[in-house]
């Protein structure tokens, strides 16, 4: 994630990475898609068979479809994210002495261009 990346050393962050594809990303994927709790296809089958998914197990019940997995993949890298800027902190020199934020840098125009013009390309081709 984003939010720790520039704020922890590269080993930590590769640490970080690693922990987070192999263990928690998985978990939470399944929970969502196919047979997980969460999934709308059939986490909890009825005796006939048929699914009757999240926590009723009756016809009322409903689970989560998420369209083409958008909602798994954005929850967990939200949800890793702040957990992540959490525990490292604010970034060195946000604040100053007395507490108050110090107002952050613009960046560079022609690189933040750049990237919205990749992914501009890599959505519409």
């Amino acid at each position: 994630a984003g939010s720790v990346a520039e704020r922890t050393k590269l080993e930590a962050y590769f640490i970080y990475s690693v922990v987070l594809t192999t263990f928690i990303y998985p978990i939470v994927v399944h929970w969502g898609w196919g047979a997980g709790f969460l999934s709308a296809w059939g986490a909890y089958p009825d005796s006939d068979g048929v699914a009757r998914p999240i926590f009723r197990k009756n016809e009322d019940s409903n689970g989560m479809i998420d369209f083409a997995g958008s909602g798994i993949v954005h929850m967990v890298g939200g949800f890793s994210g702040l957990m992540g800027a959490i525990v490292v902190g604010p970034r060195m020199d946000r604040f100053d002495e007395e507490g108050r934020a110090v107002p952050l840098h613009d960046g560079n125009k022609t690189l933040q261009s750049l990237g919205a013009f990749i992914l501009w390309f890599g959505w519409y081709g």
